[in-house]
């Protein structure tokens, strides 16, 4: 899914399972995994602030 296409609640949404898999991920030493979830949420973020930025 693209993220300039994302609903703000999509964006929660995609945060949330991102956030939630990353500490699974961590708690499992898992640290690939944990890496993957942790740019995701980055990317998430950026969208966010470039969203506030244009509003």
């Amino acid at each position: 899914m693209i993220l300039h296409k994302c609903t703000p609640a999509e964006l929660d949404d995609r945060a949330r399972r991102a956030e939630h898999h990353m500490n699974i991920a961590l708690e499992s030493r898992r640290w690939n995994l944990a890496q993957r979830y942790r740019e995701e949420m980055r990317a998430l973020a950026a969208e966010c602030a470039r969203r506030d930025k244009k509003a």
